[in-house]
């Protein structure tokens, strides 16, 4: 099996600044809606068996402008973004201010949720292991995601058998992660490319 997993496109959050996790859901700007459609340029020659998106506006309207209207989505609340508790939707000029320890240090940042009140990352993760494990499908079979930046880091961490997410860079706004699935075992053979 193959997944794509998408990042949703730039949306207004993205443009101003604001930390949007879960709780915070805004559209894409033009910009993200432009980035999306290089990306469904980027994929147009692939054929999508199933499409799985976080139910989050901006991810749901970026899957829209990649496979068109016409296309089945699947929306799954396990691949909405990272919970960042109180952090969510607050500037992170401010919370560069606030907390510097936790943004400066992306190993400290794994703790931020002592503060914020926010999600583990082994929450993030434990649900994704369940999506994971409900996906079963065909070897050949490809399926694509649309989800968040760091929802999609932490999933790759974790099928990477990764102990330190905070090593991988978020990826980029509508940027495409490949990995293959074969005899069970995660291959990345692109990631926020």
């Amino acid at each position: 099996m193959e997944l794509y997993l998408v990042r949703h496109g730039q949306s207004k959050a993205n443009a101003a600044h604001i930390l949007q996790g879960a709780k915070v859901d805004t559209a894409l700007t033009s910009e993200g809606c432009q980035q999306a459609e290089l990306t469904k340029e980027r994929l147009l020659d692939q054929h999508f068996d199933r499409v799985y998106v976080s139910p989050l506006h901006r991810a749901s309207e970026t899957a829209k402008i990649i496979v068109g209207q016409s296309t089945t989505l699947t929306f799954d609340s396990r691949l909405v973004e990272f919970d960042y508790g109180s952090w969510d939707g607050q500037k992170i000029e401010d919370l560069l201010d606030q907390y510097p320890e936790y943004f400066h240090d992306p190993v400290y940042f794994s703790q931020s949720w002592k503060v914020s009140g926010g999600e583990r990352y082994q929450q993030a993760q434990t649900r994704l292991k369940h999506f994971m494990d409900d996906l079963n499908g065909d070897a050949d079979e490809k399926v694509l995601v649309v989800s968040h930046g760091m929802t999609i880091k932490l999933w790759v961490a974790q099928l990477l058998g990764l102990k330190h997410p905070e090593n991988l860079a978020e990826p980029a706004n509508a940027s495409v992660t490949k990995i293959s699935l074969t005899n069970g075992q995660p291959i990345l053979k692109i990631y926020g490319g």
